[in-house]
Parts: structure tokens; C-alpha cells; sequence
């Protein structure tokens, strides 16, 4: 190896800058003149010795201006890398205590209010034909009302008074008796039964709602048949809605014990 690298020195120092003799010897026609450290051609490229492949130097030549083309063995060596130092493993977090809140104190429920229950109630006032005067029946069937809106008690939203009479007679004359049948009852709630005039509303509607059983009456009855026929007609409705208590519920009966069997 020392005597491979003596040869080389040895080699290099005997060339000159004798550019065109050099070059005829190597074959190479040479185009410049000395740029630098080393000779080189047209191209750019280094000029080699031919024969021996090593870059011809130039006369200032200096191992400081030695390049990895021609004279890589001339350059510093870089340092080596020297490997990260590895960290060290992070200890184990610790696990976070949880305190659990405090417990929040019950706070004693209000009462419960009394529950309703709605309270619908429907009646029919009849009358006579062609009458508007409220008969024994149709003030029993009131009273009998009465009695059970004590019952509880309720309160009342609304009173509906509708008067109704049968098909017989104009249209006029019937739609002015109904309301007639409607207001007789309507009076009746107020003076005796102590509702509010302001919660009943009344209105007669003639014969435009009749009862469905009515629908067999046929005009070719006497006229006795007919009007026995079309009395469902003749009446006047009185419905009431509201509130009233739920009933308390009913405590469990005790159930009989169970005798024992008797031995044999």
C-alpha cells in the first residue's frame, strides 16, 4: 500500500504543465489552460494521466485544494456520529385518588295534593209535543242531577243546553221552540239547581239532531203514530263537565287464615 501511494507521488510530481506533450501522449487533445489546482478539459471534467488514471495537478496545486474527485484520500475524515444517549424509561404515574362528593341530603317531600278525576254527566229533559213547560219527569231527571254534582263535590268548566223538537211543524216554528226547551231548563240550573249563569251555554237547534231510532218513523203512519213515534225527539240535553276527587283507594281486606289440615 506504501509503495502503491510513493509510486503515485512520484508520478504526480513529474508531471508538468506541459499541457499539449501530456495529452498527445495520452490521446486527449487539450482545449484549455491551467484553471486551478488540477487541468481540465473543454468539458469541465479533470484531466487524467493516461495509463495511470490520476488527475493531473497544476504547479500551485496545494493538499488544501484536493477534491473527492481526484484526491479523496487528501480530505478530512468526518467525525462519527456519535449515538443519542437513550432515555430513560418515565416511572409509572401514579394512580389519581378520586374523592368521592359528599352524599346530598334528602329533603322531605311536600305533601301530595289530592288527585282529580274528570266528571262528565249527560241528561235528557223531555217534554211534551209541542210543549215547552218542563214536565214531573223532566224536573226529577234534574234534581237526580243535582244530587249527584254534590257528590264529590264537582267543579264545574261548562254547561251545555241544547233544546231539540221532532220533524212536524216549519222549520221556523220549530227552531224557536227548542230554544224555548233550552231556556226553560237553563232557568231551572239557575233558580233551583244555584249554577252559574255565566258557565251555561244554551242554543235550539229545531229538528236537526234527532235520535237514531227515530229514523223508522215513517210519514205513513197516523198522525197519533207518528207523533208517539217521534217523542225521543222532543227534549233537551244538559251536559256537564268538570272536576271532582279521586276516591280514596279501599284498604286491603284481610284474608281469612287457612285452617290447617285436618290429621288422619
Amino acid at each position: 500500500m506504501e509503495h502503491s501511494q510513493l509510486m503515485k507521488n512520484r508520478i504526480l510530481s513529474g508531471l508538468t504543465l506541459s499541457a499539449a506533450a501530456l495529452m498527445m501522449t495520452a490521446g486527449t487533445a487539450i482545449a484549455q489552460t491551467d484553471r486551478g489546482a488540477y487541468l481540465i478539459d473543454q468539458a469541465g471534467t479533470a484531466v487524467r494521466a493516461a495509463g495511470y488514471g490520476v488527475c493531473v495537478r497544476t504547479g500551485t496545486w496545494t493538499p488544501a485544494q484536493a477534491t473527492a474527485q481526484c484526491d479523496p484520500d487528501l480530505l478530512p475524515k468526518p467525525a462519527p456520529v456519535k449515538a443519542a444517549p437513550k432515555a430513560a424509561p418515565a416511572a409509572p404515574a401514579k394512580p389519581a385518588v378520586v374523592v368521592p362528593p359528599p352524599a346530598k341530603k334528602e329533603e322531605p317531600k311536600p305533601p301530595a295534593k289530592p288527585g282529580t278525576a274528570p266528571f262528565e254527566q249527560r241528561v235528557d229533559v223531555m217534554f211534551e209535543f209541542d210543549k215547552a213547560e218542563l214536565t214531573a219527569d223532566g224536573r226529577t231527571a234534574l234534581t237526580e242531577l243535582f244530587g249527584e254534582l254534590k257528590k264529590g263535590p264537582v267543579t264545574m268548566n261548562v254547561v251545555i243546553v241544547t233544546g231539540h223538537t221532532d220533524k212536524l211543524g216549519s222549520a221556523a216554528y220549530n227552531k224557536k221552540l227548542s230554544e224555548s226547551r233550552a231556556q226553560v231548563v237553563r232557568d231551572f240550573l239557575i233558580n233551583t239547581g244555584g249554577f252559574d249563569a255565566k258557565m251555561i251555554f244554551w242554543e235550539g237547534v229545531g229538528p236537526r239532531q234527532p235520535v237514531n231510532v227515530t229514523k223508522f218513523c215513517d210519514a205513513k203512519m197516523n198522525r197519533k203514530q207518528l207523533i208517539d213515534c217521534l217523542a225521543p225527539n222532543r227534549r233537551t240535553t244538559v251536559e256537564v263537565t268538570g272536576t271532582r276527587p279521586k276516591p280514596a283507594p279501599k284498604p286491603a281486606a284481610d284474608k281469612p287464615a287457612e285452617k290447617a289440615p285436618a290429621k288422619m
